[in-house]
Parts: structure tokens; C-alpha cells; sequence
């Protein structure tokens, strides 16, 4: 009885040191905020030369002349494509007349006509073209004829409704010449 007297205070101060352990390895476990998903956006290649070949090949049924590709569109359709994915929505002043102006201006991107397509939700080149094609806004400006180059972008979003972002963008930059009346 003696043995079992002396045994207690240890095992209180175990009891202790147990629960202390229990209670910090509860506090390192994850809140409820920790597991959800985080937005990672990711920008994502776009076969080149296979959508120039469409759409060259698209604007020639229509009697148009073929477009070149340009890094600067690209660069300025990346970040178009880059906000309206950080937004889930293409609901943005950006996607304005006026706002791709100004988007042209910043980037240093002197022109006379420019246009842009935005597309969500398409999950891949294929998609988002046809989507273009089936929209009398958007084939509009396929088939543009004062334009002479192109650029292309996508942005994935790990979240939200849309997850993939297109952006198009078409323009003539100063150094191609004034377009001529049709």
C-alpha cells in the first residue's frame, strides 16, 4: 500500500505531462481554414503555331489575308488572361474597347485597330476557337480584316467556376501601315 501511495504523485504529474503533450499536438494539427484549397493560378502554354494555323486557315475561307504572330500580344493577352483568372469572371472595365486602348497603350503597343476574344471554361484550343466562332462578337473580330497580327494566352485557376482562361488578342501596331478602306 505503501509502493502505491509513493506511484501517485508521479503518475498525477504524468498525467499531466500527457494531457500538456495532447493539447500542444492538437494545436499543430490544421485548422479548418488551412484545409482548404488555396487559388494557384498557372499560366499555361498555348500551341502557337497549331492556332495560327486555324485561324489562318479559318479567315482564308472568308477571303482574308493571314496573320502573323506577335510575343507582344501574347505578353498583353498573359495578362489579360492572368486578371480576368484572378477574378473567375470575365466581367472586368478591362474587357472594354477602352480598356484594351489602354492596355495597348501601357505595354507600349502602338496600332490602328485592335480587337480581343476572352473565352472561360474551355479546357482546350479546339473549344475555346469554336466557342469564338459560334459568337457573332467574337467571330467578328476572327475575321477582322484591318488586323495583321495575333496573340494568345491561358491562365488556369485551381478554383471557382471557370478554371480556364483564353485571351485573344488582335491588333495592327503602327509599323504594318495604315489599313486601307474596304
Amino acid at each position: 500500500m505503501h509502493q502505491l501511495n509513493s506511484l501517485r504523485p508521479f503518475a498525477a504529474t504524468l498525467l499531466v505531462v500527457m494531457s500538456t503533450l495532447l493539447l500542444a499536438a492538437c494545436g499543430a494539427l490544421p485548422g479548418a481554414g488551412d484545409l482548404e484549397d488555396k487559388t494557384v493560378l498557372a499560366n499555361q502554354p498555348v500551341d502557337q503555331t497549331r492556332m495560327l494555323t486555324k485561324l489562318n486557315a479559318y479567315r482564308q475561307q472568308h477571303g482574308l489575308p493571314a496573320l502573323r504572330l506577335d510575343p507582344e500580344l501574347d505578353q498583353v493577352s498573359q495578362k489579360m488572361a492572368r486578371h480576368i483568372a484572378e477574378r473567375d469572371s470575365m466581367q472586368t472595365w478591362a474587357h472594354s474597347a477602352f480598356g484594351l486602348s489602354q492596355r495597348l497603350d501601357k505595354a507600349g503597343y502602338a496600332n490602328y485597330a485592335a480587337a480581343e476574344n476572352l473565352g472561360a471554361g474551355y479546357a482546350d484550343l479546339d473549344a475555346a476557337f469554336r466557342g469564338w466562332q459560334g459568337s457573332e462578337g467574337h467571330n467578328k473580330n476572327l475575321l477582322n480584316p484591318y488586323v495583321t497580327r495575333v496573340g494568345i494566352a491561358r491562365t488556369n485557376r485551381n478554383t471557382g467556376k471557370w478554371r480556364n482562361f483564353w485571351v485573344m488578342t488582335l491588333a495592327r501596331p503602327y509599323a504594318d501601315g495604315r489599313p486601307s478602306v474596304r
